[in-house]
C-alpha cells in the first residue's frame, strides 16, 4: 500500500495482511564552500535504492526508487552589491506500473480510467527530471534598511516535469461525447473506441 505514492488511496473496504518486507540502502555525498573570493556552493549527490516484497518473498523496485538525487547550489557576489545565484536540480525517473489495455478497454465506460496491470508492478519508468533556475540580486545598504530588488528565473531550460501516462477514449471534437469507429453509441465494453494512451511530457499515442 505504500507504493500508491502519491496518488489517493482507500483503507479498509478489503481485507489486508502485513506480509511484506522493504529495504532502502544507498549512500551520499556533500560539499560545501563558504563565501570564499567572492563564491559560494553547496552541492550534494545521493544513490540510493528502495525495494519491496510481496507474498512470493521477490524484492521489486518501490515507487520511491528514483536511485538519483542531485543538487547543486552556487552563488557568485560582484561588487557594487549585485549577485547571482544557480541551483541545478536532477531526479532519476520514477517507477511506475503499466496498464492492462484488455482491461483498461473493458472497464474505462465504468470506471473512468484505465487498469493498472499489476503483474508488471513498477516495471515501467518516467523520464529523468532536471530543472535549473538562476537569480540575480541587488541590494542597497542604508542605515536601518536593506533594500533588495532581484530577479527570479525557474526552469529556465523549460525542462517538462514528467508525470504518470493516463488512460482514455477519444472524445468528439465539441467533447461532447466519445468517439466510435462505427459511429455508434459507445459500447459498455468500449470495442468500438478509439484507445487514447497519454504517456509522458503530453505525448500522445493512439491505437485503433
Amino acid at each position: 500500500m505504500a507504493n500508491l505514492g502519491g496518488d489517493f488511496g482507500i483503507v479498509g473496504n478489503e481485507a489486508v495482511s502485513s506480509t511484506g518486507k522493504g529495504e532502502t540502502y544507498g549512500l551520499e555525498w556533500f560539499a560545501q564552500q563558504k563565501l570564499t573570493k567572492n563564491m559560494y556552493f553547496t552541492t550534494s549527490y545521493t544513490l540510493f535504492w528502495s525495494s519491496f516484497s510481496g507474498q512470493n518473498g521477490e524484492f521489486i523496485r518501490s515507487s520511491w526508487d528514483t536511485r538519483h538525487l542531485v543538487a547543486i547550489l552556487m552563488g557568485y557576489k560582484f561588487s557594487r552589491n549585485w549577485e547571482l545565484g544557480i541551483r541545478w536540480r536532477f531526479q532519476g525517473g520514477t517507477p511506475y506500473t503499466p496498464f492492462d489495455l484488455e482491461r483498461s478497454r473493458i472497464n474505462y465506460a465504468v470506471e473512468g480510467r484505465g487498469t493498472l496491470d499489476y503483474n508488471q508492478l513498477n516495471s515501467d519508468q518516467l523520464p529523468n527530471f532536471n530543472q535549473l533556475d538562476l537569480r540575480l540580486d541587488k541590494k542597497w545598504n542604508f542605515k536601518r534598511i536593506t533594500f533588495d530588488l532581484f530577479l527570479d528565473l525557474q526552469n529556465v531550460l523549460v525542462r517538462a516535469n514528467p508525470s504518470f501516462p493516463n488512460y482514455t477514449f477519444k472524445r468528439t471534437a465539441d467533447n461532447s461525447a466519445f468517439e466510435t469507429t462505427d459511429g455508434a453509441a459507445l459500447r459498455p465494453d468500449g470495442a468500438n473506441a478509439f484507445l487514447y494512451y497519454l504517456k509522458t511530457l503530453m505525448q500522445i499515442c493512439c491505437q485503433q
